[in-house]
């Protein structure tokens, strides 16, 4: 018999470090991140305490039917300032065995809902090596578009990779009939 998961999307909380640690050194996470490899737990610990008010933290959290629970994916919005307050940089982290499943589709679809409906963003931009065809594959899914290619972007296991500026747009809304 198989126990039921349920899939929950929350913000940070500080007793997540642990977890967060744990899914930061699993598999392919760093390599197609821009993230280095081999961080300190303390250096760790002080990145996800430390939050400005306008870097927004969700986790993907499982929960099964024994009561327990598991953080599986992290996604991290860092909402820019002046005169690019109207875009967000998203980096999404989840763990190799919850790619292309519920738990990545939710983190980034409820990372979207905060971005376009509740922080009013315009954009959200996403970096991507060219070759993580997964990651392509789900952002062109939930409506992003390649805006640019770069050429030896960053350093990727010795050598210097290319990777796509994939960029989701929310339209303007409208206002409401009660607002003039």
């Amino acid at each position: 018999m198989t126990d039921s998961i349920n899939v929950t999307v929350r913000g940070l909380r500080s007793e997540d470090t642990d977890s967060l640690f744990a899914l930061w050194n699993t598999g392919d996470i760093i390599r197609n991140s821009l993230e280095l490899p081999y961080p300190s737990e303390e250096a760790f610990r002080e990145r996800f305490n430390n939050l400005t008010p306008n870097h927004h933290m969700l986790a993907a959290e499982l929960s099964i039917a024994s009561g327990r629970k598991r953080i599986v994916g992290l996604a991290e919005l860092r909402v820019f300032v002046k005169r690019m307050r109207h875009t967000g940089r998203l980096n999404l982290f989840v763990h190799p065995d919850f790619q292309r499943a519920e738990p990545e589709t939710r983190l980034l679809e409820t990372t979207l809902e905060l971005a376009g409906q509740w922080l009013g963003l315009r954009r959200v931009e996403v970096i991507v090596f060219v070759d993580d065809t997964n990651a392509i594959a789900l952002y062109d899914h939930h409506a992003f578009v390649i805006e640019a290619t770069m050429r030896r972007y960053a350093r990727r296991e010795g050598v210097y990779a290319d990777a796509h500026l994939m960029t989701r747009f929310f339209a303007d809304q409208p206002p409401k009939e009660n607002e003039s």
